[in-house]
């Protein structure tokens, strides 16, 4: 499993915003949305102790071939430009600075689209994407466990760790329900504990949480929390899914707020694990 350790240690919360499923080269792909969101994430929050970062989650491109599921002559590109597009969108975020020595890209996941046509031409759009942003240490085509370390509050010689697990998932479900079980084998289902766990594929956005009981080094019990968000999907109404039925993808997009708590003396608990998740859909 690849494994990323992002420095953040100027803020104390990030915010983060999950980029999936955009699907360019499709005819339905709302890029006007895309770009939309790439510029908040360029923005800075108000808080000038938030930091402001995304999560690249597969499905990027459309990267239809003649084999695969939809019409390669109803593409708006060619996959080829379909990649340097996206690489053209994305830029920005990987510009460094004192606050961001990495840039605002936490990690990216690929997509069945964007790299499902590995087999069939040996070339996937999603390592071509990494490749062409500078980004490959931090790319994986199975999904990512991330370390993000904050300034802790009212401690400023440690930091505070975040942990995040995201993959773009495969399959699914015809039904809400089984949308959110199929997130949730990304977490304790599948054996992976993180404070927060990104799915995507299925584009119905949603949000909830799940506790677990683990053992402390003091030889007593804690109480953790895992919050699940699936992502949204930047693609209008139509094609196989309205062929098929399926009900539309919502286009509002998550924004994660990732916030360090405090205990009621006012100060953070030893090891650091006051860690608040809010998803706001």
């Amino acid at each position: 499993m690849l494994t990323i350790n992002f420095d953040l240690e100027e803020f104390e919360t990030v915010e983060i915003i999950p980029v999936a499923d955009v699907h360019i080269g499709n005819p339905l792909s709302q890029e006007g949305k895309l770009k939309e969101t790439i510029d908040y994430i360029l923005e800075e929050p108000d808080d000038p102790k938030m930091a402001r970062i995304c999560v690249l989650n597969g499905d990027l491109t459309e990267s239809v071939t003649r084999s695969s599921i939809g019409n390669v002559f109803e593409q708006t590109m060619t996959p080829s430009v379909q990649v340097a597009t996206m690489i053209n969108y994305l830029r920005p975020l990987t510009e460094t600075s004192k606050k961001y020595p990495k840039g605002k890209i936490l990690s990216y996941c690929a997509g069945n689209h964007d790299s499902g046509r590995y087999k069939e031409t040996g070339i996937s759009a999603s390592e071509s994407i990494a490749v062409g942003l500078g980004i490959e240490d931090r790319y994986s085509v199975n999904g990512c466990y991330s370390f993000i370390n904050l300034k802790r509050i009212q401690d400023k010689t440690n930091i505070a760790q975040v942990t995040v697990y995201n993959s773009h998932m495969n399959g699914g479900g015809s039904t809400i329900g089984g949308k959110a079980n199929r997130v949730s084998r990304l977490g304790l289902s599948g054996g992976v504990i993180a404070d927060l766990c990104i799915g995507s594929h299925v584009h119905v956005p949603m949000t909830f949480k799940e506790d677990y009981i683990y053992p402390s080094l003091k030889g007593n019990v804690k109480q953790g929390t895992i919050t699940y968000v699936i992502t949204n999907a930047f693609l209008a109404y139509g094609d196989y899914a309205q062929r098929a039925g399926m009900k539309p993808g919502t286009i509002d997009v998550p924004r994660v707020f990732v916030r360090q708590g405090r205990t009621r003396k006012g100060e953070v608990n030893q090891d650091g694990r006051y860690i608040y998740v809010e998803c706001l859909l």
